[in-house]
């Protein structure tokens, strides 16, 4: 369901060919708020705010490629409709997340900021062979590749 619904929201908000994938663009374009937020101990959130309006906080001080994947993962609690809101610590930005929500939105992140296709022509058509590469091209962490070219079959 998640990749479903990250390919919905690429076929109406992205070109299908400029990168890296804006996760803030698409957010703000579907409605949602995005903000920096410190809170100490979250890399990010997801709420509704007193009015209705959907509203994504991330941690300013965590590295760029974090930010964006955490404002990801954030819209796809939003998009998969999990609830009113989620506070997400590190914890749960890894394989190993207990909760499906969690898990499920991982896998929409992964599949909003490293769809199928685009993976396949930078590996197969402009022959980016090594995840350092891809990483910069897709601005996500070599982990994160590491883990979408796992789940591709690449590795």
């Amino acid at each position: 369901m998640s990749a479903r619904e990250a390919e919905r929201i690429l076929a109406r908000h992205w070109d299908g060919k400029n990168l890296p994938i804006q996760p803030v663009a698409i957010a703000k374009a579907m409605g949602v708020n995005v903000a920096a937020r410190s809170s100490g101990h979250e890399s990010g959130r997801f709420q509704y705010q007193d009015d209705g309006r959907p509203e994504i906080w991330f941690e300013p001080s965590e590295p760029r490629v974090r930010q964006r994947f955490t404002i990801a993962h954030e819209l796809g609690h939003f998009v998969l409709n999990h609830g009113p809101q989620f506070r997400d610590g590190v914890q749960n930005f890894n394989l190993a997340a207990r909760d499906w929500r969690e898990r499920e939105a991982n896998a929409f992140a992964a599949n909003l900021l490293m769809p199928r296709q685009a993976v396949d022509v930078a590996i197969a058509d402009l022959g980016f062979t090594d995840i350092e590469r891809l990483a910069q091209a897709f601005d996500v962490s070599q982990v994160a590749m590491k883990y979408r070219l796992q789940d591709l079959g690449w590795l």
